[in-house]
């Protein structure tokens, strides 16, 4: 199992070391298990290789959920799940580059198919095994033929039930534009009623604000939402990357008072955040005043993550590394923030973060800067799962690791209740890397 070069991060008075990522699975290419009534030659399911680049992950109980966005023609899968411990093969070694399996069923990855999964970037997963998915309704955005066909959504899976759909929300034109939103990255917030932030990427960039109780959404704007011009150019692994993208990754702070998202575009240095209960009231309309600079990363960022107990955790594109900040703590971003792993080969574009159930932290790594210039090689590892032993859990979780009162979305009626849900404890299970 490779292991992933380790830095040991010095504050003024002492020194703070993290447990080493390990590369857990790696593919040139993505490739998926065909049913018998489809094949790789299915004209609904066209497959290119080289534009099938992982993106996001989450997992739930053994199994890790990926997302493969459509963002160029040839990928008939958008929405993949595969065991999250590598199996044997019939020679006893573990298979690494695993096969994927469309998720929930083929029916729902066909293109043009409003009722299906057109685009995934991004999902989320509660303590109930639930799937929030957004699906951006548009295809082939960075491809020759860009479409919109399908409204931008929020799909609810129940993942215990065979991925059944237990919610469907369609975001009105004003609040994401169907010709031009981008739906980024989601959290989830469990209290008062239930609520999504979603990062929009798109050409009017915002944060979304999903209500469950009341099943209406909102946007929030604000300047630093947008793509920062000084911060549209950088290099990874001597591959140079011109991208304007506005808002992107998103995290939230652990359950209680007082709740915070941070955000920052991916063509930004800089971490910003805003309280929840200003996202949540929709009288306030300008929330210039609301928002805080928190201070400059090393490096443009993509995916983020956030730990029961309020480690932040982000991705530095353009060193090659994963970094961590201590919100918990009364440092400042400018001093707590630390460079926790680095390694130039196989961390090159650490994109989306994810905790399992037994403490551990997994990202992401795609090297999509490659991608990006059309510079794919299908011979070479493109795309690495890495995991480390982080001994922490979800944002969703309360830091003394027990699930909080969760929403019951009722599949039927398609309403929403609240009741509490039964409160139990985690014991967490920390296994060495």
């Amino acid at each position: 199992m490779l292991r992933l070069a380790l830095l040991a991060c010095l504050t003024t008075t002492f020194v703070v070391a993290h447990a080493p990522f390990s590369v857990i699975f790696q593919w040139k290419t993505i490739s998926y298990n065909w049913p018998p009534e489809y094949s790789e030659k299915d004209a609904r399911y066209h497959y290119i290789p080289e534009n099938n680049p992982i993106a996001g992950i989450k997992l739930w109980k053994d199994n890790m959920y990926l997302t493969i966005p459509r963002w160029k023609s040839g990928v008939p899968v958008t929405l993949a799940r595969t065991p999250s411990t590598p199996v044997k093969d019939e020679r006893g070694l573990n298979i690494t580059k695993p096969k994927l399996d469309a998720y929930p069923s083929w029916d729902m990855q066909l293109p043009g198919d409003c009722n299906a999964f057109q685009s995934v970037q991004s999902m989320e997963i509660d303590p109930q095994g639930r799937m929030w998915v957004l699906d951006t309704g548009r295809t082939e955005t960075m491809g020759e033929h860009p479409t919109a066909k399908c409204p931008p959504r929020l799909v609810i899976l129940d993942l215990d039930n065979g991925g059944a759909v237990l919610k469907e929300f369609k975001f009105p034109d004003d609040v994401a534009r169907h010709n031009s939103s981008y739906l980024n990255d989601i959290v989830l917030d469990h209290q008062n009623g239930g609520y999504a932030y979603i990062s929009d990427s798109g050409l009017e960039p915002a944060i979304i604000v999903y209500s469950l109780k009341d099943d209406k959404a909102r946007k929030v704007t604000h300047e630093t939402m947008k793509a920062q011009p000084d911060a549209v150019r950088f290099v990874v692994a001597g591959t140079n990357v011109i991208q304007s993208v506005n808002v992107d990754g998103i995290a939230l702070s652990p359950p209680g008072p007082n709740r915070t998202l941070y955000y920052s575009p991916l063509s930004s240095f800089n971490l910003y955040s805003i309280p929840v209960e200003v996202l949540q009231n929709s009288s306030i309309i300008d929330v210039q005043n609301y928002v805080v600079d928190l201070g400059n990363k090393i490096s443009q960022s993509d995916g983020m993550v956030m730990s029961n107990t309020g480690v932040l955790y982000y991705g530095l594109l353009a060193d090659d590394a994963i970094a961590m900040w201590n919100t918990s703590t009364s440092q400042p971003f400018a001093t707590g923030r630390r460079t926790i792993s680095r390694d130039h080969l196989l961390t090159q574009w650490p994109d989306t973060f994810g905790f399992d159930e037994k403490a551990r932290l997994w990202c992401v790594v795609n090297s999509l800067q490659n991608f990006l210039n059309n510079k794919v090689d299908v011979t070479q590892y493109n795309y690495r799962i890495i995991s480390s032993n982080a001994m922490q859990r979800s944002y969703q979780y309360l830091p003394n690791n027990t699930a909080p009162e969760l929403p019951v979305i009722t599949a039927a009626a398609g309403q929403i209740r609240i009741a509490m849900s039964t409160v139990f404890t985690i014991l967490l299970v920390f296994l060495a890397c």
